[in-house]
């Protein structure tokens, strides 16, 4: 199981992810967001990642112009919420991943089966489904109880075998309930790692520490 820290604007912030030895950072390229970075600020900040940590570009209804910017900008993945244009997966040639924000099971089943009627050369480009909460960023889970089956409907579609990325008001409390529930296979964190200014090193020490407890990794 690997981590994924979202919301990522300060080299300060770069220097904890480093030193947690995380595996992906999130860069929020979306205006109403408090967690806002403009790319190109992004970018030069990200030059501070150890290599293994991949960059994630997170963006809420791309248009083709936008994705092919952060693939030349040198993003490593760029994430969808909102609509998904086919012309933005033609345009890319790095991995989508699809962001759904989902109330329960069933809004999730139907999101997800819209993908099954992509052209099989677009399909192969979403690498993961990220399932998050009904209101992006809001730092809340979406509804746990009604969605235990979530995993398995929702990254076994054709043409591939698909990661699951659970977020949604992750926080450390909580993960190992959402781990042995999901079994997802990347684990993303934002708002409960935030601080007064930015993300927290302890918060972020104390998710990080609790996702390898539960994985024993």
């Amino acid at each position: 199981m690997k981590i994924k820290i979202c919301g990522i604007t300060t080299e300060k912030e770069i220097k904890m992810l480093n030193e947690a030895k995380v595996d992906y950072a999130g860069f929020v390229f979306y205006e109403k967001s408090k967690r806002y970075i403009l790319p190109e600020k992004a970018c030069e900040i990200a030059k501070g990642l150890d290599p293994g940590i991949r960059k994630v570009a997170v963006t809420v209804s791309a248009d083709a112009k936008t994705a092919k910017k952060i693939e030349e900008l040198g993003f490593d993945i760029i994430q969808i919420h909102g609509e998904l244009k086919e012309e933005v997966l033609r345009s890319v040639n790095i991995p989508v991943w699809r962001a759904l924000n989902v109330k329960d099971m069933d809004e999730s089943q139907e999101k997800t089966e819209l993908l099954d009627h992509l052209p099989l050369d677009l399909g192969q480009k979403i690498e993961a489904f990220v399932v998050d909460a009904p209101s992006f960023g809001s730092g809340h889970p979406f509804n746990w109880a009604k969605s235990k089956r979530l995993k398995k409907a929702g990254t076994t579609s054709p043409p591939q075998k698909r990661m699951f990325v659970l977020a949604g008001g992750l926080n450390s409390e909580n993960v190992s309930e959402g781990i042995k529930l999901f079994k997802p296979d990347i684990v993303d964190v934002s708002s409960s790692v935030e601080g007064q200014k930015g993300k927290d090193e302890k918060k972020v020490k104390e998710f990080v520490n609790e996702v390898r407890r539960c994985t024993g990794r």
